[in-house]
């Protein structure tokens, strides 16, 4: 994929990043850090498909980063994480393939139809994996955190 299809993926992705989070009511201060990150898990499923073929692979990783992202922003912006999780990873949905599985199956195409089916379902549990996954260890450590933070108060105690 040349560098011009490149950044017109990324404008594009970007800007329907941003509409999905004007559409949602994320806060104004919010839409270009959610498009930045909805337009970089886009380019990263992109290259990802390219080199390797596999959508579900490359929807895991996508998703894996946007959910990273942000995590990230919402402890710098002060926001709930689901405020640029959610209009990021819209891009993602396998639209397209659900559509044309209902297709095949209202035309009565029913092996096509599980198969196109089949692959959108794979394709939208890689998404979901990658989000839980980020979301998990985010939540794991802030557990142990606060549990570090516990013991060590009672050790302060203890001293004093």
């Amino acid at each position: 994929m040349n560098v011009s299809a490149l950044l017109e993926n990324f404008v594009f992705s970007f800007l329907a990043t941003v509409g999905f989070s004007i559409f949602f009511n994320s806060p104004k201060k919010s839409l270009i850090p959610a498009g930045t990150i909805g337009a970089i898990g886009w380019m990263v499923y992109i290259v990802l498909f390219d080199f390797s073929g596999n959508a579900i692979l490359a929807n895991f990783f996508a998703a894996t980063l946007i959910s990273l992202f942000s995590e990230i922003l919402a402890r710098k912006m002060k926001y709930p994480a689901i405020i640029f999780a959610i209009p990021g990873i819209l891009p993602l949905i396998p639209g397209l393939g659900l559509y044309n599985a209902t297709l095949s199956l209202v035309e009565g195409n029913y092996s096509n139809s599980v198969f196109v089916g089949t692959n959108a379902l794979f394709v939208s549990a890689a998404i979901a994996m990658g989000v839980l996954l980020i979301t998990s260890l985010v939540k794991t450590y802030y557990i142990i955190c606060c549990k570090l933070r516990k013991k060590r108060s009672q050790l302060k105690n203890l001293i004093k």
